[in-house]
């Protein structure tokens, strides 16, 4: 029997043939037979269910907590329904089953009791057709409906675009913000431009936080689980003045006392971590019509050790210069030190001013972040290259809306939004001598240095509006339209020093101690140049649905929307030729969808189709495509042409008074149409997007047993599949099967006793029961001659853990 804790390489998948295509495609069919017959059976028994206690289900998540997410409870002892949630979505509140677009909404309740927000990105495990991977909670790759960034710099934002508390958070590094004292989270699927503003081409994610009451309130959460790793987590609010002035103080901290990683070179556990975040809240109240809250948050976050491996396609396993790496995925093998720290801080400040049948918004918000991070740049124990970087970006923003009455037969929201952006960046890579290295015998490339620093600024200015005609009670249509310009300016220089020309004066702080280096030679001619661009992008971005009530509890609806991605420049760039700057992705999107209840609100059914047709995309090439075998370049790059098309299937559903099921299921398939790699480097058109699985699907189910003596024990489990993606634009082959990951399924298990009175919860849990080996992302490495392999980061392996939440 094989040890559980060496793992094997995963085999070499084979891409599907176009007769397996058809295959999958009839097996889904196949699927949906078997869904409806289920779904007949499923309401033949809602249909007959008795009336039973009032339920606390919300909408898109799960079971709420005494409706303290800002939803409505069925009334006490009537039929158990599902729960109606309210969203802002539309920048204004509204019914999620009455908003004419795709929006899953997690409530901040059930987020707390499933253990769900150490990392941001974790809250798109349930968004059908989306993903955000990431490691060690640092900053999350958001993908929607196949729409994302390939390209990780700081200074290029996602095309989904992310907000704290209506705040648009530009740079995507700080959107890794752990999440913990919520309201609910927002995720809106297609785009997004007209009243969410900046770069939403794939959508929008709004993190709403619990807002400060005038009653006492709060909780205190202890965790522990695998690799030592402790969470602690709190809250509490209420009045400081009655009817003047309530406060909120919520905090995180997560510390992981060892790594889950072995590292073989040192015998050290690597990959720990340390997160702490705290946010505080003021809520004024100035008089009956005018009231503001005020949020300042802070973040201290720092992890240690290498997270990352290398594996080879050679049959003897070799990567390059004799070294072997392991094929345990918990294994890494590094001789440089690894360290990333992160400090960020901000502040919001809301303000709602009621001007009878109007409203006035003011919404300012601040960031500052900055990191510091050291790194084992070749992921290996040889000494080829290592790097440093230090960061920082600061934000401002300001948006002024106002909407008049909802209830108006015609209603609208109009405003302006001002941002500005400031972006320091200086990193360097090295390759050390052997005599203060510390290195894997075999390390013996010539001694190397290079050095790249930007300042990078943005200002943009939207002024937008939204309106919503009612025809009649049951045809209505809304239209909104939003102008925006952009100026971007940056001010970058890139050093390389020949090889074996520089010195250092120690491996501590070889950044610090570089010297000499020829940096004319001709070897390093492409590598040595400075870029001082200035660009202004103006822009339109608009939208069109009407929507039609089939019944009270039916609503279809047809969204046209024309979205922007703002335009960029590669600072990335290690050559002069991939020096260049991308013109701005733009998104036409079509979709048609329905959302409707039924029998008595026990079951809510979604669905829709759409069709993207996208020019401009802004993607990501690494490879050796400049006419130098032996070099790697990495491009960012506009295709001109690729479409999406894709359907999701949302269900939520109470069968009995005590079981709660949540299903989905996304459809995706995307293409690029018209795709040449610049500098001559092929055509990859027919390639398909970055991590746009041609499936994805979850189910949740949550089992409630009551007590006699009050108390309740809730069986709760989740299983979420994802069929094959790819990492990478390109390569997509076969031979680089390492930058692609195969169809994989995660299953969660918990259960949780509340005590009677229900302040006191116990649980226990685990996550990836299967103990599924799976590749969380990839970085091209291979250079022919040289690198026979790829770099892997390895997702988590099984977790189990317990806490204790007590609430009052």
């Amino acid at each position: 029997m094989r040890s559980s804790n060496v793992v094997p390489f995963p085999p070499r998948p084979a891409r599907p043939s176009r007769p397996t295509l058809r295959l999958l495609l009839r097996e889904m069919h196949a699927a949906f037979a078997v869904a409806m017959g289920g779904g007949a059976l499923l309401a033949a028994g809602l249909a007959n269910a008795s009336d039973v206690p009032a339920a606390v289900v919300a909408d898109g998540a799960a079971r709420a907590a005494d409706g303290t997410d800002g939803t409505e409870a069925s009334g006490a002892g009537a039929a158990a329904s599902l729960q109606t949630v309210t969203v802002t979505a539309q920048k204004r509140e509204g019914k999620l089953q009455e908003v004419p677009s795709a929006i899953t909404v997690l409530s901040g309740a059930q987020l707390l009791d499933n253990g769900v927000g150490r990392s941001a990105s974790e809250i798109l495990n349930y968004v059908p057709n989306a993903s955000a991977g990431t490691q060690q909670h640092g900053r999350p790759r958001w993908w929607i409906r196949g729409v994302g960034a390939g390209q990780q710099q700081i200074d290029f934002p996602n095309p989904v675009g992310f907000y704290l508390d209506d705040v648009y958070i530009s740079n995507a590094s700080a959107t890794g913000f752990p999440l913990f004292d919520l309201d609910r989270v927002e995720v809106l699927r297609g785009p997004q431009g007209t009243l969410w503003g900046k770069n939403t081409t794939g959508g929008a994610i709004n993190v709403i936080s619990r807002k400060p009451s005038d009653y006492l309130d709060g909780y205190l959460k202890a965790d522990y689980s695998s690799h030592e790793t402790r969470l602690l987590e709190g809250a509490i609010g209420g009045a400081l003045k009655e009817d003047v002035l309530n406060g909120r103080l919520s905090f995180h901290s997560e510390d992981q006392g060892e790594g889950p990683f072995n590292n073989l070179y040192t015998g050290k556990k690597d990959g720990a971590l340390r997160d702490n975040a705290v946010r505080g809240q003021l809520q004024a109240r100035f008089s009956r019509d005018l009231s503001a809250n005020l949020n300042l948050h802070y973040r201290d976050y720092k992890s240690t050790g290498a997270i990352t491996t290398t594996a080879s396609y050679a049959a003897n396993g070799v990567y390059r210069n004799g070294y072997v790496p392991s094929n345990d995925s918990e294994d890494v093998s590094t001789n440089a030190p690894t360290l990333s720290v992160i400090k960020q801080g901000g502040a919001n400040l809301n303000i709602q001013y009621d001007l009878g049948r109007y409203t006035l918004s003011s919404i300012t918000g601040y960031e500052d972040f900055k990191t510091d991070t050291l790194g084992d740049s070749d992921n290996t124990p040889l000494e080829i290259s290592r790097g440093w970087s230090k960061a920082k970006s600061h934000q401002f923003s300001q948006e002024l809306r106002l909407a008049s009455a909802k209830d108006e037969k015609v209603s609208w929201v109009g405003g302006l939004h001002y941002f500005n952006e400031k972006i320091d960046s200086d990193a360097a890579t090295a390759r050390l001598p052997n005599d203060i290295a510390g290195a894997l015998a075999g390390s013996t490339q010539p001694v190397g240095y290079n050095a790249t620093s930007f300042e990078h600024k943005t200002r943009s200015f939207a002024l937008f509006g939204s309106s919503t005609v009612n025809f009649t009670d049951r045809l209505l249509a809304t239209a909104g339209l939003r102008w925006t310009t952009e100026t971007k300016d940056l001010d970058l220089r890139r050093i390389q020093a020949a090889s074996g020309t520089v010195t250092f004066g120690g491996a501590a702080d070889w950044w610090n101690t570089v010297k000499g280096g020829n940096y004319t030679a001709a070897s390093v001619a492409n590598n040595n140049f400075s870029s001082n661009p200035s660009t202004t992008w103006r822009a339109w971005t608009y939208d069109f649905t009407p929507e039609y009530k089939f019944t009270e509890q039916a609503r279809g609806y047809f969204k046209y929307a024309h979205g922007i991605k703002s335009g960029g420049y590669n600072t990335g760039a290690s050559d002069v030729r991939a020096l260049n700057t991308v013109a701005p992705e733009k998104l036409d999107s079509f979709e048609l969808g329905l959302k409707s209840e039924w029998f008595d609100r026990r079951l809510n059914f979604n669905a829709n189709v759409f069709h993207y047709n996208y020019k401009n995309v802004q993607v990501n090439i690494t490879g050796v495509y400049n006419g130098d075998p032996t070099q790697s370049v990495a491009y960012l790059q506009n295709v001109a042409k690729a479409h999406v098309n894709g359907a999701e299937f949302e269900v939520e559903a109470l069968p009995i008074d005590q079981l709660h099921l949540n299903a989905n299921i996304g459809i995706l398939r995307t293409e690029f149409d018209d795709f040449a790699i610049q500098n001559g480097g092929g055509n990859r058109s027919g390639n398909e997007f970055v991590r746009s699985p041609h499936l994805t699907a979850l189910f949740a189910a949550d089992y409630r047993i009551p007590l006699a003596n009050g108390g309740k024990i809730v069986l709760a489990g989740d299983v979420r599949y994802t069929a094959r993606q790819f990492y990478y634009v390109d390569p997509q082959s076969d031979a680089r099967w390492l930058l692609n990951q195969p169809g994989y399924s995660l299953l969660t298990a918990r259960i949780s006793y509340t005590a009677p009175g229900g302040n006191h919860l116990f649980s226990l849990y685990g996550n990836n029961l299967g103990d599924k080996v799976y590749k969380n992302h990839t970085l091209t490495t291979f250079v022919p001659g040289t690198a026979n392999g790829d770099t892997v980061y390895w997702g988590q392996r099984r977790t189990v853990g317990g806490s204790y939440t007590y609430y009052f």
